[in-house]
């Protein structure tokens, strides 16, 4: 029987404190591809970084960098290291403040955290040329062997079960993509399976299968004249 010690509506300051807020120390696998991909100079916005080294490593590249979550708690801690932030809440994302313009707008592992990922794609568009997206791929053949030999549903969260709100596979995101208008010009699987490390092209082969964490970068796609 699944345990849920913590039901109840989700406050990300609280979520935060019952883990011990820290920067990460070190890149994730999935915010090397992005740091590698993101020219030095550009303008970036990370919306929902949480406690992301990449911000940091994005300034030390040369970037000029905001960040904007809901916790005060992460903005003080970007403060700190000399980076900008803006409050938004991603549930209400029509209220939120004007973000200024950027080249790049990230939103890692935070879009299926939302009940209207299509709404705060459409609101962040005029404010950047090109989003750098991660998800992970709910098709990723762990999930399908928990669902088939575990009876489970895909039981990705941490602290609280309602943190993930929405699922896609690498086709489904593709396809949502698409319907959205946007063209991708960027897909990389930054891990999945690579079986013990001999084979690691296998997760781009076979993305919809044996990637876990995919990395998009898309832009809106400009109409046929």
């Amino acid at each position: 029987m699944t345990i849920f010690p913590n039901i109840g509506r989700l406050d990300y300051s609280d979520y935060w404190r019952s883990r011990g807020f820290a920067l990460h120390s070190k890149l994730l696998e999935r915010e090397t591809l992005m740091l590698a991909y993101i020219p030095a100079g550009s303008r970036v916005l990370d919306v929902g970084c949480g406690n992301s080294r990449l911000p940091v490593e994005l300034k030390k590249k040369g970037c000029t960098v905001a960040v904007a979550d809901v916790s005060p708690i992460v903005l003080d801690a970007f403060k700190q290291e000399g980076i900008p932030g803006f409050t938004i809440d991603l549930d209400s994302v029509r209220n939120a403040p004007d973000v200024g313009s950027y080249d790049y707008v990230i939103l890692s592992e935070v879009l299926e955290h939302t009940r209207n990922p299509e709404e705060i794609l459409k609101a962040l568009t005029p404010h950047t040329k090109r989003f750098v997206l991660t998800i992970p791929n709910s098709g990723f053949y762990r999930f399908r062997f928990q669902l088939f030999f575990g009876g489970h549903f895909l039981k990705q969260w941490v602290y609280h079960p309602s943190e993930h709100l929405r699922f896609w596979t690498h086709e489904d995101f593709l396809s949502w993509l698409a319907a959205l208008g946007f063209a991708v010009e960027y897909v990389k699987a930054s891990n999945g399976f690579s079986f013990k490390g001999l084979l690691p092209f296998l997760k781009d082969v076979w993305p919809n299968l044996l990637a876990h964490q995919i990395v998009y970068v898309c832009s809106v796609r400009q109409p046929k004249k």
